[in-house]
């Protein structure tokens, strides 16, 4: 881990940005500029800007380990079997990722900018209600619906009643947590500018809008992927609209 960490610091900017295209929206959320310092060294930039480099360099780090969510090619070919173990095991680990990095992230930048930015105490608000909410719709989702999923693509012949009446009920519910999910992380837009943080923000408290921009990016995907797949082939197979 060390000798990757030098190493980053020790590249250019250029250099960094020919081996990581996505690192230019890491530098650019930072503070780092790029013009004029395309071959100064990461540490350079830093020392410069006055920026943490241990926190730029986790940036850059979870980006390079692939903290990043794109639909494996051909999903939507997939049978629901293979959707449904896709979004437990790779999505919704993602997701929780996401929410550990935005609370580590929301607590330091609270503790220091609070009082200079009011609307962080509304962003901390709702951001708590949308972590309350989304860890109640992972579990139950993982806990419930997948596996009745499972068992209604695993039936031959037509399902049970018991088993439709209860995907019915668990969709109704899954919708309307959906909801409540996209209204807190557009609240929580809103507040923050499209998550745009102040001119004069620290490290830290870009972090946090770039972590809660990639958590609404997110969800939007995994709220597709879940309504116009999954959701739809089980309404179909159950015959319901």
């Amino acid at each position: 881990m060390e000798k990757t960490e030098s190493r980053l610091l020790a590249m250019t900017v250029s250099e960094l940005l020919e081996q990581e295209s996505r690192a230019t929206d890491v530098l650019k959320n930072l503070g780092l500029p790029i013009k004029g310092n395309e071959e100064k060294s990461v540490m350079e930039v830093c020392t410069a800007q006055k920026k943490n480099e241990d926190e730029v360099l986790d940036a850059l780090l979870r980006l390079g380990n692939g903290k990043g969510f794109e639909y494996p090619s051909g999903i939507f070919g997939w049978s629901p079997e293979l959707v449904v173990h896709y979004l437990e095991e790779e999505h919704h680990a993602y997701t929780r990722s996401l929410i550990e990095d935005a609370t580590g992230f929301e607590h330091r930048t609270y503790d220091v900018h609070g009082t200079q930015y009011p609307e962080l105490n509304q962003v901390r608000w709702y951001f708590e209600k949308l972590k309350e909410k989304l860890e109640f719709h992972l579990k139950f989702q993982e806990e419930k619906f997948f596996p009745a999923v499972l068992k209604l693509f695993s039936q031959n012949g037509e399902p049970r009643d018991g088993l439709v009446q209860s995907l019915k009920n668990q969709i109704m519910l899954i919708q309307k947590d959906q909801e409540e999910i996209e209204y807190q992380i557009g609240r929580i837009a809103e507040l923050t500018d499209s998550f745009k943080p102040p001119n004069e923000a620290c490290t830290t408290f870009r972090l946090l809008y770039t972590t809660l921009k990639n958590l609404k990016d997110d969800l939007e995907k995994h709220h597709f992927l879940e309504e116009q797949y999954l959701i739809s082939r089980i309404k179909s197979e159950i015959k319901i609209s």
